[in-house]
């Protein structure tokens, strides 16, 4: 049975994969989780789904897998960028009002976004849009979102994947297009009072995403890209100290390239 410290310095279960993957037995400790209450919360329940991945474990590590939740779920695993998306953006998401205004100012600082308010700003994560080739439900699933009177911000977010490509109906754009074409065929009519429009991706090491600006029936379409250690350098995030040693913790315990 095999154990590591978690970012605190306490010993936490872990199960390793054939190809070498560590996964925590329970999915609470893959998670920053300071200060939010009740828990766990419903954002984290929709994600410990049951995973197709259990097959990469064999005997103790695979009794190990399951031995919390009755079934081995994605959330576990140390390269989950779910756990991830949460332990930055979750915080933020159940924050106070002025938290919230103050960490999106500074991102938006940081991204080189321009604004004039961010007052009433809201965060949230993994919501669906309409698809913008079909405009059917279950479109897109956005990693996270951060909106105000004035701006629509859509985040993609990356550890060890590629952005995702052959999406689309016809299977020939990337999870980054998809996203750029429902903010410029849909963004304006759904969201009257927005001028600004983004589109984020955020990963270790960045590129994911083209950066640039575009300008279009009154409004600003604007691509970036940014790293988690930039992000986890914000001062207004309201766990920035431990959301820094998660990062490090992630990054030691991630398998290599």
């Amino acid at each position: 049975m095999a154990y590591i410290q978690n970012w605190h310095g306490a010993e936490i279960k872990v199960a390793r994969s054939a190809g070498g993957v560590l996964a925590v037995a329970d999915p609470w400790d893959n998670v920053v989780r300071t200060g939010i209450r009740p828990w766990p919360p419903p954002e984290l329940i929709q994600k410990a789904y049951q995973s197709r991945q259990l097959s990469a474990f064999r005997g103790e590590n695979a009794e190990i897998a399951v031995s919390r939740l009755g079934f081995y779920s994605d959330l576990q695993s140390l390269h989950s960028e779910d756990a991830l998306t949460w332990s930055v953006f979750g915080p933020i998401a159940y924050a106070t009002r002025a938290v919230r205004e103050e960490f999106t100012r500074e991102l938006l600082e940081l991204i080189n976004v321009p604004h004039q308010s961010t007052a009433h700003a809201h965060v949230w994560l993994w919501r669906r849009l309409p698809h913008p080739d079909t405009l059917v439900p279950g479109g897109p699933e956005i990693d996270f979102g951060i909106q105000t009177d004035a701006l629509f911000l859509l985040g993609e977010a990356k550890w060890r994947s590629r952005v995702g490509a052959f999406q689309g109906a016809q299977r020939n754009k990337d999870q980054v297009t998809l996203r750029r074409e429902f903010c410029e065929k849909y963004g304006r009519r759904l969201l009257p009072t927005c001028r600004r429009f983004g589109i984020l991706g955020v990963s270790r090491a960045g590129g994911i995403a083209p950066v640039a600006d575009a300008e279009a029936e009154g409004v600003t379409l604007h691509g970036r890209d940014v790293t988690w250690q930039a992000i986890a350098g914000l001062s207004s995030h309201p766990v920035a100290d431990e959301l820094r040693s998660y990062l490090v913790w992630k990054t030691r315990h991630s398998h290599a390239d």
